[in-house]
Protein backbone atom coordinates (compact mmCIF):
# COMPACT_ATOMS: atom_id res chain seq x y z
CA UNK A 1 0.00 0.00 0.00
CA UNK A 2 2.60 2.58 -0.85
CA UNK A 3 1.37 6.14 -1.05
CA UNK A 4 2.55 8.85 -3.42
CA UNK A 5 5.65 9.43 -1.29
CA UNK A 6 6.77 5.80 -1.27
CA UNK A 7 7.86 3.39 -3.92
CA UNK A 8 7.33 -0.35 -3.53
CA UNK A 9 10.97 -0.70 -2.52
CA UNK A 10 10.83 2.03 0.12
CA UNK A 11 7.57 0.60 1.49
CA UNK A 12 9.14 -2.84 1.88
CA UNK A 13 12.24 -1.30 3.49
CA UNK A 14 10.17 0.78 5.94
CA UNK A 15 10.20 -1.16 9.23
CA UNK A 16 7.25 0.77 10.69
CA UNK A 17 5.14 -0.02 7.63
CA UNK A 18 6.08 -3.67 7.98
CA UNK A 19 5.14 -3.57 11.68
CA UNK A 20 1.67 -2.23 10.85
CA UNK A 21 1.31 -4.79 8.06
CA UNK A 22 2.08 -7.48 10.65
CA UNK A 23 -0.67 -6.07 12.90
CA UNK A 24 -3.11 -6.46 10.02
CA UNK A 25 -1.98 -10.03 9.39
CA UNK A 26 -2.33 -10.93 13.09
CA UNK A 27 -5.82 -9.49 13.28
CA UNK A 28 -8.09 -12.30 14.28
CA UNK A 29 -11.56 -12.67 15.71
CA UNK A 30 -10.10 -15.02 18.32
CA UNK A 31 -9.47 -13.37 21.64
CA UNK A 32 -7.26 -14.64 24.45
CA UNK A 33 -8.99 -16.09 27.48
CA UNK A 34 -8.63 -14.14 30.72
CA UNK A 35 -6.95 -16.51 33.18
CA UNK A 36 -6.34 -13.94 35.93
CA UNK A 37 -8.98 -15.52 38.21
CA UNK A 38 -7.10 -18.82 38.05
CA UNK A 39 -3.85 -17.10 38.99
CA UNK A 40 -5.06 -14.74 41.74
CA UNK A 41 -4.34 -17.13 44.60
CA UNK A 42 -0.73 -17.74 43.56
CA UNK A 43 0.17 -14.47 41.83
CA UNK A 44 -0.50 -11.13 43.47
CA UNK A 45 -0.06 -9.34 40.13
CA UNK A 46 -3.16 -11.08 38.78
CA UNK A 47 -5.45 -9.37 41.30
CA UNK A 48 -7.77 -6.68 40.03
CA UNK A 49 -6.65 -4.04 42.51
CA UNK A 50 -6.31 -0.62 40.88
CA UNK A 51 -3.53 1.77 41.71
CA UNK A 52 -4.06 5.41 42.59
CA UNK A 53 -4.16 7.90 39.73
CA UNK A 54 -2.11 11.01 40.46
CA UNK A 55 -2.36 14.03 38.20
CA UNK A 56 0.37 16.66 38.20
CA UNK A 57 -0.48 20.34 38.14
CA UNK A 58 -1.08 21.57 34.61
CA UNK A 59 2.05 23.72 34.69
CA UNK A 60 4.09 20.60 35.50
CA UNK A 61 2.78 18.76 32.43
CA UNK A 62 5.24 18.47 29.55
CA UNK A 63 4.77 20.44 26.39
CA UNK A 64 4.28 18.45 23.25
CA UNK A 65 7.40 16.42 22.62
CA UNK A 66 9.37 17.37 19.54
CA UNK A 67 9.39 14.76 16.79
CA UNK A 68 12.77 13.41 15.83
CA UNK A 69 13.55 12.41 12.24
CA UNK A 70 12.82 8.74 12.96
CA UNK A 71 9.55 9.50 14.83
CA UNK A 72 6.17 9.48 13.18
CA UNK A 73 3.32 11.75 14.18
CA UNK A 74 0.76 10.13 16.47
CA UNK A 75 -2.98 9.99 15.94
CA UNK A 76 -5.04 9.27 19.04
CA UNK A 77 -8.11 7.08 18.92
CA UNK A 78 -10.45 7.66 21.86
CA UNK A 79 -12.65 4.63 22.45
CA UNK A 80 -16.24 5.06 23.62
CA UNK A 81 -15.80 2.44 26.33
CA UNK A 82 -16.24 4.30 29.60
CA UNK A 83 -19.00 1.96 30.82
CA UNK A 84 -18.25 -1.25 28.92
CA UNK A 85 -15.37 -2.79 26.95
CA UNK A 86 -15.88 -3.07 23.20
CA UNK A 87 -16.76 -6.57 22.06
CA UNK A 88 -14.07 -8.60 20.30
CA UNK A 89 -15.74 -8.51 16.86
CA UNK A 90 -15.90 -4.72 16.89
CA UNK A 91 -12.33 -4.43 18.24
CA UNK A 92 -11.11 -6.69 15.41
CA UNK A 93 -12.77 -4.57 12.72
CA UNK A 94 -11.51 -1.33 14.25
CA UNK A 95 -7.95 -2.69 14.71
CA UNK A 96 -7.74 -3.54 11.03
CA UNK A 97 -8.91 -0.04 10.08
CA UNK A 98 -6.51 1.64 12.51
CA UNK A 99 -3.57 -0.37 11.16
CA UNK A 100 -4.56 0.61 7.61
CA UNK A 101 -4.75 4.26 8.73
CA UNK A 102 -1.24 4.03 10.22
CA UNK A 103 0.08 2.58 6.96
CA UNK A 104 -1.65 5.10 4.75
CA UNK A 105 -0.83 8.20 6.78
CA UNK A 106 2.61 7.01 7.93
CA UNK A 107 1.75 7.67 11.56
CA UNK A 108 1.52 5.90 14.88
CA UNK A 109 -1.88 5.09 16.35
CA UNK A 110 -2.32 5.39 20.11
CA UNK A 111 -5.53 3.87 21.42
CA UNK A 112 -6.98 5.66 24.46
CA UNK A 113 -9.34 3.58 26.58
CA UNK A 114 -11.14 3.78 29.89
CA UNK A 115 -10.82 0.01 30.39
CA UNK A 116 -7.95 -1.98 31.92
CA UNK A 117 -7.97 -4.24 28.87
CA UNK A 118 -9.31 -2.49 25.79
CA UNK A 119 -8.96 -5.50 23.48
CA UNK A 120 -6.45 -3.78 21.17
CA UNK A 121 -3.36 -4.88 23.08
CA UNK A 122 -3.45 -8.33 21.43
CA UNK A 123 -2.99 -6.74 18.01
CA UNK A 124 0.14 -4.85 19.04
CA UNK A 125 -1.31 -1.37 19.50
CA UNK A 126 -0.04 1.12 22.03
CA UNK A 127 -2.98 1.37 24.44
CA UNK A 128 -3.14 3.97 27.19
CA UNK A 129 -5.73 3.89 29.97
CA UNK A 130 -7.59 7.07 30.86
CA UNK A 131 -7.75 7.12 34.66
CA UNK A 132 -9.74 9.22 37.05
CA UNK A 133 -12.95 9.12 39.07
CA UNK A 134 -14.51 12.35 37.80
CA UNK A 135 -14.96 13.85 34.35
CA UNK A 136 -12.42 16.53 35.27
CA UNK A 137 -9.79 13.98 36.31
CA UNK A 138 -10.37 11.95 33.13
CA UNK A 139 -10.06 15.12 31.03
CA UNK A 140 -6.76 15.97 32.78
CA UNK A 141 -5.47 12.44 32.19
CA UNK A 142 -6.46 12.60 28.52
CA UNK A 143 -4.68 15.94 28.12
CA UNK A 144 -1.57 14.53 29.79
CA UNK A 145 -1.58 11.52 27.43
CA UNK A 146 -2.10 13.77 24.40
CA UNK A 147 0.88 15.89 25.39
CA UNK A 148 3.07 12.89 26.17
CA UNK A 149 2.45 11.23 22.78
CA UNK A 150 2.24 14.50 20.84
CA UNK A 151 -1.29 13.69 19.68
CA UNK A 152 -2.67 16.58 17.68
CA UNK A 153 -5.41 14.60 15.95
CA UNK A 154 -7.87 12.73 18.16
CA UNK A 155 -10.58 10.62 16.56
Amino acid sequence: MPNARQTDESFLADQKAQDWSAVMMRASLKSPIDIDRLLESSNGLAKKKHGVANFPAEIAMPVNRPLLNEDRPAIGVLLDDITQRLDDDRAHAMATRFAALALEKECEVVVLSHQNNAGFERFGFRVERIAGQSDQERAQCLEQLRRFWGVEILI
